[in-house]
Formats: structure tokens, C-alpha cells, sequence
């Protein structure tokens, strides 16, 4: 969410499909994506209709100076809406992050929301702290190079795994059962994940969704990590958006964990994105997830900045 001040502006008006590529620049500069329009579009047309989401903007004669938008985000708590408001530098100072906001309260009906905000970026904090806005959780971003990513450092983690009998491999020519089988594990991984601990357990068709399997599937991009008689250790998931890798999760079965298992784990998904040519991975971990950001870190991720998780209650 990005500050305003108090002058008056115009009334913000429904965002329309026209509007996707002044909306991607904007968003791209100010929270660092890589979104496309067409990948905007998409997303909105793969929403329930059921669920709440709605996105405005605020236009002069210069153009697109403000956004907002308003949807059930699967991270937050069960009720919340997410909220988000962002504004250009340019144009801040005339009333429009105020303009807009004025307009998600009232879409969201005295619902609880919850927001995001850079943890670099101490304005817009405080202007979401004036909204009524308390910190919550700190997210951390961190990327890894993968053009010039190396293996040699981890030569003997890829032996400690192999002394134990792990393999690797992926749902690649999976067929329907055990990928319904995969989808249930990651739910459990999930429920195990401090982002996600005493949430309610995401059903199969979120789960297909977070993962693309929907509009862009890569079964080849869901690492297992098995033991000597073929169960189940851990997963590492990828997703893309354009040439950039997201790792969606990286996460071990309890009876698995504390053996060494996740950065070998997570170097197969490395190797899988190397192979498809994308450039870059990112991934995002909460500040209390000690052990897997210092795999991140033996890794070579570099840290970018992250985010404090904001919730408003009515």
C-alpha cells in the first residue's frame, strides 16, 4: 500500500481490461513483478466467480496514477480480504492512495483486510499504519542467479542424501492417481509451513492452482524426494512467470527432517529451472522460518527486500 495525502481527488473507477498494461507498469516499478497484461487478464479469468475480487484505478489527463484492488488471497486468514493500493511517486501527495482507498473500504463491507507493504519502504508503512493497519509478519524475498549457478559447493550434501538411500525425482508422466496422491501431500506440507499453521487445509483444486496445473503445468517441476522403499521425504515446487522460477514450497515430512534432506531437495528444483533456460528463482520466507533461510543462504540466494504483512480489523 503506498501513501497519499489529503487533497481531494476524483472518484476512482472500475478497472477494465484496457487498462492491463498501464496497471503492470505501474505495479512491476513499484512492488518489483513481472507481471504481463495478458498474464493479468488470465488471472482474473481463472478467479471463482464466487470470491470477492475487484480491481479500480484513478486517471487523469496524464494517465494511470493509482491502483487498487480487493480478492481472497490463500496466505491470509480464513475471512480476510487483501487489500492493496499503490500509487505513483509522482502523483503521491494529491489525494489519490485516499481516493482509492476510501474505495476498498466500502467494497469490503467491514470485512477484516489484510495488506502488504515493502519493508523498505517506510512511507508507505506509515500511511497503512494511518489507514488503521498494525504489522503482523515479516516476509522475506530472496533470488538466486541461475545463470551462474554452480554445484560443486554441495557435492557432499548430494552424498549425505544418496548414504541414506533418497532419490529424486518428479511427478513427470505421473499419472492421474498419483498426482491426486501428490496434491494431497503438498496440502499436508502446507499445513506444516509457519505461513500456514492453523489454517484450514487448501483442497486439491487450490493446491492445482497454486501449482499452474491448470494453464500452465510442469509435472516435470514437482521434485519428490523419496527413501530405500519409495516413500515420501519431502517436495520442491516451481512455478514460472516468464523467464523467472518461483519456488512455491520446499518442505519435509516430520519423520524426514532434521537428516540433511531440504538443500538437496532444493537444488533439484534448481536443476529442473536451469534446464527449462529460466534465469532467475525466487522464493519468499517468513522471518521465524530459520532452517530453510539458511539453506537459502549455503545456496547462494541473495536477499531482496521483503515485506511486513499488515491485518486491519473491523
Amino acid at each position: 500500500m503506498s501513501e497519499a495525502a489529503s487533497a481531494p481527488a476524483p472518484e476512482p473507477r472500475a478497472f477494465r481490461p484496457a487498462d492491463a498494461p498501464a496497471w503492470v507498469a505501474l505495479t512491476n516499478a513499484a512492488l518489483g513483478q513481472q507481471a504481463t497484461p495478458d498474464g493479468l487478464l488470465d488471472a482474473d479469468a481463472r478467479r471463482d466467480p464466487a470470491e470477492p475480487a475487484r480491481r479500480w484505478v484513478w486517471e487523469d489527463a496524464a494517465g494511470l496514477a493509482g491502483v487498487a484492488w480487493l480478492y481472497r488471497f490463500a496466505f491470509d486468514p480464513p475471512g480476510f480480504l487483501h487489500a492493496g493500493v499503490v500509487v505513483a511517486p509522482a502523483r503521491r501527495g494529491r489525494g489519490v492512495g485516499t481516493a482509492l482507498w476510501e474505495a476498498v473500504r466500502a467494497a469490503a463491507g467491514g470485512a477484516p483486510l489484510a495488506a502488504a507493504v515493502a519493508d523498505d519502504d517506510p512511507g508507505s508503512l506509515a500511511w497503512a499504519q494511518g489507514q488503521g493497519f498494525a504489522r503482523h509478519l515479516h516476509r522475506f524475498a530472496s533470488t538466486l542467479d541461475l545463470t551462474t549457478f554452480g554445484e560443486a559447493p554441495f557435492t557432499a550434501d548430494l552424498e549425505r542424501a544418496a548414504a541414506q538411500g533418497v532419490t529424486f525425482t518428479d511427478l513427470g508422466g505421473a499419472d492421474a492417481l498419483t498426482l491426486a496422491r501428490y496434491l494431497d501431500y503438498f496440502a499436508d506440507r502446507l499445513t506444516e509451513t509457519p505461513d500456514l499453521a492453523g489454517h484450514p487445509r487448501w483442497p486439491a483444486a487450490q493446491v492445482r492452482a497454486s501449482l499452474h496445473l491448470d494453464h500452465d503445468p510442469h509435472p516435470e517441476w514437482l521434485v519428490l524426494a523419496t527413501g530405500p522403499g519409495g516413500e515420501w521425504l519431502g517436495t520442491s515446487a516451481l512455478v514460472r512467470y516468464g523467464l523467472l522460477a518461483y519456488n512455491e514450497l520446499t518442505a519435509l515430512s516430520p519423520q524426514a527432517r532434521g537428516r540433511g534432506l531440504a538443500l538437496p531437495l532444493k537444488l533439484e528444483a534448481i536443476r529442473r529451472a536451469r534446464a527449462a533456460g529460466l534465469l532467475t528463482m525466487k522464493t519468499n520466507n517468513l522471518s521465524t522460518n530459520a532452517p530453510m533461510l539458511a539453506v537459502n543462504r549455503r545456496l547462494g540466494f541473495a536477499a531482496r527486500p521483503g515485506t511486513f504483512g499488515l491485518r486491519r480489523l473491523p
